[in-house]
Formats: C-alpha cells, sequence, structure tokens
C-alpha cells in the first residue's frame, strides 16, 4: 500500500520526500478516477494545490517558458512520451500541432491536462 501523507496537523510540503509521496498518491487517485464531491477527489485537489506550490517554491520557471515546455516537463517528471497526450488533446495531429506551436490548446484540452496531469491552467495558456 501506497504511504499517506499525514495531515492531521496542515502543512506544505516540506521536503522531496513528502513532494514524491504527494505526486505518487496524486497518480493514485487520479487512476482511481474518483467522483466530484468525494473525499479522495477533495484529496486530489488538495494534494495538487501542495504539489504545485512545492514545484513553484522549488522549481521556479522564468516567465518566458512556454506551455510547451511546460508539459514536456511535466511528460519527462511522469516518465510519459507526448504520444500518451493524444486521448485527451483528441489525437496525434492535435498533439504535433500544439507541439509545434500551429495551434494553442483549447478551453476543453487545458481542462484534460489539468485534469490528468495536474498542471495548473494558467500554465498552459501563452
Amino acid at each position: 500500500m501506497t504511504k499517506l501523507l499525514d495531515f492531521t496537523q496542515p502543512h506544505v510540503l516540506r521536503d522531496e520526500s513528502e513532494y514524491n509521496t504527494a505526486v505518487e498518491e496524486i497518480d493514485r487517485l487520479l487512476d482511481a478516477d474518483p467522483p466530484m464531491g468525494s473525499v479522495e477527489y477533495e484529496r486530489l485537489e488538495f494534494l495538487s494545490v501542495l504539489v504545485e506550490e512545492y514545484e513553484e517554491r522549488n522549481f521556479p520557471m522564468g516567465e518566458d517558458v512556454s506551455p510547451q515546455q511546460v508539459v514536456d516537463f511535466i511528460l519527462e517528471q511522469r516518465g510519459m512520451e507526448r504520444s500518451d497526450l493524444a486521448e485527451w488533446l483528441g489525437g496525434r495531429s492535435r498533439v504535433s500541432e500544439f507541439f509545434s506551436g500551429k495551434r494553442d490548446l483549447s478551453r476543453g484540452q487545458i481542462e484534460a491536462l489539468r485534469t490528468q496531469l495536474g498542471l495548473s491552467a494558467d500554465l498552459l495558456l501563452k
């Protein structure tokens, strides 16, 4: 069983170990696809906020980082390939157009990446 973080005393993620545990739990919760409003869904959102804050604090990205660079970074962190995005972005050609800069992400695609990868929509907008 995956180790769960104890938030009886709420706190931000303090170190890389807590960060990695939170990311693993987010992945597990995403795979479980909890229904909106459930305890698991609320925990998923809570952990996503904590992970985002930890990443902003420890891995700051400059203002000139593109949405493509953000997505590439997250894919690398999760051991995924660009082709894994085809289902969420509407096919391989949409993935290719996004990464080549020919097409911006649609609102639905941003929502899919936010939900599936735990990315902030702000990072996906130019």
